[in-house]
């Protein structure tokens, strides 16, 4: 293989242009001298011979450094051209001088001729012939051989019936004639060569310029080669100088191509066809002339010359040759062809193949309808998912096969997509399955009319069951509560609002029992669990079917009671409360319930809270979270009577509220002097029972009130703005702490997981805060992962993308905390850069408690799999669920089991010890 490795040269076209002007001024005098012929015939001589041996050599050293630039054939191809060039200088130069050495008879040119002979006849054709051409095989460079004598053998011809013929007379001419004739032949093959390989180099490569200037030296050499044929035939060699003057030209013409740069930018040749057909034509239209001046020849002598004879059998053979080797060529041509249509089509074949059974495993079914509406094509797996047979479809209307209301659907969305070529559009059907039931399925509709492949609709249908399934489990879940089954305060909250927005009155019981925790601590959280199923079951039945019973959380219910004022409900709270004085056998011991409930209705302005201040927001839903915090109210109330008693609304209750403002005020403190701690919960490898991170909690020691609860100032955190620089304290100090535990282990700080809340999200700026966070804390990003609420995907999505997207690109993670407890979309998961799930502690308090009640949490564990998602589990208290989300797969855990939140000196030595897993 050829490799160009010429050094760029700042300014070579430059240089080049100022070697040619010094040779073409050489060259010039050269000539000057030959034609005045100063110094007499012997001078003319004498400068017509050093010159050829001067400019020939000067060519050969071009050529030589012309070969320094390539590797390879173009190397070796270049340096027989310079030796080839060299030689036939060399014999030039023996000719005119006729040197004689002493002692030795006779003179140097036999030798020197002999040289020149192989120089020009051997070495400059081996040269061109070993030049690489892509784009020239083989095959083509013979053709263009056998073409080169074509020609050169036609004008032989020709010359002999109107130059040479003429001249000799009858008789022949002597043998030298014959064998001079050989130079021209040459000269003129070589050029023709090189004129057939100019154009494709040149198209292929955008070069080519060298092998120009060295084919115009070929012409050069042959106008010589032909006056000196001449010469010897008149016999007089008078006119030699004047005679080889071209030669002088051919050489010069060679050395400046043989320097001139290589030009990478220069524009590939781009020939008409014409131009093509016409070269094709050129050795014919040379035999035809040749054939026309033979037979002219016979007609003027009316004998043929021995030589017009062997010149046209020549031809003939010639003629012959390039036919066979054409012919070769075509029948090479055919097998290739036929090898490759062969082979392109069993590829095309086995790519049929794979397509279709691609489409026939799918899990979509793909059905095409032509423009009137009539089916083409339905695939197989229409069989699988629908259990229709697929040949039962084609020839006929899809919208006669299917529901009347789906068929209203599926041709309203054809109509939106049919004005536009290539569009799509998605909805979402009900499908009726062989056996009767209904499949939710997906349906993607794709105009591809306009498709000459396709030429109609084509219809995704994915039947949808599954995920439909789970959405309403997850609803289901988000809405309710998972213990009891009751509504949860979100489902309450909506409710209330609905109620609000008529005219009807609304009222809200608050309960809360009272001595719960005494029951947790003494009999278990198992014997808690069922108190609270049996209280609401008795809360069921107090109320009426269109009421609403709700747990808030803990062990806090919710009454929501449609149509009555708070007079019509005190028979309800005192009903309530009569029900729970019944004891609860758990086993053989009875247990001892009582209730504090507070009442909040709309009846009476007063009590709604109507004369308070407005809360933000003046909606339905502002108004029923205001009545819900009435009750609230009211509940706290009748619990610090005592309990076991229930008790109405009254805005002076708000003076609670005064609390609140107070502990505000020292949150904001904290902060300021830094009175916050961070405490840490290790996440624990489910797989390999190692301690490879933790989860970043904030704590604060009250000087006065002793450990504040986070569930009491991070909603105070959130409502008054202070979450956005307790988050970024809670980042960096996380994150320094991280890097201090890596650089006391093995140097790679632990998995960090920090939660960012609704707020900060807010904020545009919260990836530049995160990014300067891990500046200059030197924490990796990749060790970083910030956890999310659900509510974040469903609020102010695209900006949430965008910030989101943003993070992401930071290298960090990022998880969904409490998966499960909020209502997410699957199409939101998929959407949204979301790298780990975590698992609600609500779903791991069921694992190893009610036997079967695990298809959720499986369920879940396999979502975040199929999505390419890490699962955590959290609130892992006992055994049984560990080694439940152990056979689900689960990659990792947190839990009381492992480790509660523990302060960083405590979660540095769990980090370098491990925890009990």
């Amino acid at each position: 293989m050829a490799v160009d490795t010429t050094v760029p040269d700042p300014r070579p076209t430059r240089r080049w242009a100022s070697l040619s002007v010094a040779a073409g001024a050489v060259l010039a005098v050269l000539i000057a001298l030959v034609i005045t012929g100063v110094g007499g015939p012997e001078a003319a001589r004498a400068v017509t011979a050093w010159g050829l041996l001067v400019t020939a050599s000067a060519a050969a050293a071009g050529c030589v450094w012309r070969s320094r630039g390539f590797t390879g054939r173009a190397r070796w191809g270049w340096g027989l051209l310079a030796s080839g060039v060299f030689l036939w200088g060399l014999g030039q130069f023996g000719w005119f001088t006729q040197w004689t050495v002493p002692g030795v008879s006779g003179n140097l040119f036999p030798f020197l001729g002999g040289l020149g002979l192989i120089g020009l006849v051997v070495l400059i054709p081996a040269g061109v012939l070993t030049l690489p051409s892509a784009s020239q095989p083989l095959v083509n460079r013979l053709r263009s051989v056998l073409d080169g004598l074509l020609i050169a053998s036609s004008l032989v011809v020709v010359a002999w019936v109107f130059v040479i013929g003429p001249r000799v007379g009858d008789g022949g001419p002597g043998p030298a004639v014959y064998f001079t004739l050989l130079f021209p032949l040459t000269d003129i093959v070589i050029a023709t060569i090189l004129a057939y390989m100019l154009p494709p180099q040149r198209r292929r490569h955008g070069c080519g310029s060298d092998l120009a200037f060295f084919g115009t030296g070929m012409v050069a050499f042959a106008i010589t080669d032909l006056g000196h044929v001449y010469l010897e035939l008149l016999g007089d060699f008078s006119a030699a100088p004047f005679v080889h003057l071209p030669s002088l030209a051919g050489y010069t013409l060679i050395l400046i191509g043989a320097i001139r740069p290589r030009d990478g930018d220069a524009k590939p040749l781009d020939l008409p066809p014409a131009v093509w057909s016409t070269a094709v034509l050129v050795p014919y239209l040379a035999v035809l002339a040749a054939l026309g001046s033979s037979v002219m020849f016979h007609l003027q002598t009316g004998h043929n010359h021995p030589l017009v004879v062997w010149g046209r059998s020549v031809l003939i053979l010639l003629i012959v040759g390039r036919q066979l080797l054409t012919q070769l060529e075509n029948r090479a041509l055919t097998r290739t062809l036929e090898s490759r249509v062969t082979e392109r089509t069993a590829e095309l074949h086995a790519r049929e193949q794979w397509f279709e059974a691609l489409i026939r495993h799918s899990s979509d079914v793909v059905t095409v309808i032509d423009a009137d509406g009539l089916i083409r094509y339905q695939s197989e797996s229409m069989r699988r998912v629908f259990g229709y047979p697929p040949e039962a479809f084609v020839g006929r209307r899809y919208t006669d096969l299917v529901d009347d209301e789906v068929a209203l659907r599926l041709a309203q969305a054809m109509r939106q997509v049919a004005a536009r070529p290539f569009a799509d559009v998605t909805l979402e059907v009900v499908h009726t399955h062989r056996d009767g039931g209904r499949r939710p399925s997906e349906v993607i509709i794709t105009n591809l009319v306009d498709d000459p492949h396709v030429a109609g609709f084509v219809l995704n249908t994915r039947d949808i069951s599954e995920r439909m399934e789970l959405q309403e489990q997850l609803m289901h879940e988000a809405y309710h509560d998972s213990l009891t089954q009751l509504a949860n305060r979100a489902l309450f909250r909506e409710r209330a609002a609905t109620a609000m927005r008529g005219t009807g009155a609304v009222t809200v019981l608050h309960l809360d029992l009272d001595g719960f925790k005494r029951v947790n601590d003494s009999l278990g959280h198992l014997a808690g669990d069922q108190l609270l199923v049996q209280v609401a079951d008795r809360l069921r039945g107090c109320v009426r079917d269109g009421d609403l019973v709700a747990r808030f959380g803990a062990d806090e219910f919710g009454v929501l009671l449609l149509g009555e004022d708070e007079n019509g409900a005190e028979p309800v709270a005192r009903r309530i409360l009569d029900d729970l004085d019944a004891p609860v056998m758990f086993g053989e011991r009875q247990i001892h319930v009582r209730a504090s409930i507070g009442l909040a209705g709309t009846g009476s302005p007063e009590q709604a809270g109507a004369t308070e201040p407005a809360i933000a927001g003046d909606g339905a839903g502002d108004r029923a979270e205001q009545l819900i915090r009435n009750a609230d109210l009211a509940m706290h109330h009748a619990k610090a009577s005592g309990g076991g008693v229930f008790s109405g609304y009254h805005p002076r209750m708000r003076e609670g509220l005064v609390d609140r403002l107070e502990l505000e005020s020292d949150l904001r403190a904290a902060l300021e002097n830094g009175d916050l701690r961070l405490h840490y919960q290790p996440t624990v490898d489910l797989a390999t029972s190692e301690v490879i991170g933790f989860e970043a909690l904030a704590r604060w020691p009250h000087p006065t009130r002793g450990m504040i609860n986070p569930l009491d100032f991070i909603p105070i955190a959130e409502a008054t703005g202070l979450i956005v620089p307790l988050g970024r304290w809670v980042l960096h100090e996380a994150c320094r702490q991280a890097v201090e535990w890596g650089m006391a282990g093995d140097g790679r700080p632990p998995k960090m997981s920090v939660n960012v809340s609704v707020r900060q999200f807010d904020r545009a700026d919260l990836s530049e805060m995160v990014s300067t966070v891990l500046a200059e804390t030197g924490m990796p990003a990749d060790r970083l992962c910030l956890e999310m609420t659900e509510s974040v995907l469903m609020t102010d999505t695209e900006a949430n993308l965008e910030q989101l997207l943003r993070l992401k690109a930071l290298g960090l993670t990022l998880a969904i905390d409490d998966f499960g407890t909020g209502y997410s979309s699957l199409a939101y998961l998929r959407r949204f850069p979301v790298d780990t799930l975590k698992i609600d502690r609500s779903f791991v308090e069921r694992l190893g408690v009610i036997a079967d009640d695990t298809a959720l949490t499986d369920t879940i564990v396999r979502l975040g799999k199929s999505l390419g998602m890490a699962t955590v589990a959290e609130g892992i208290e006992e055994f049984g669920q560990l080694a439940a989300l152990r056979e689900m797969g689960c990659g990792f855990a947190q839990g009381y089991y492992f480790s509660r939140p523990v302060p960083a000196a405590e979660a540095g030595r769990l980090f370098l010890e491990g925890a009990n897993a």
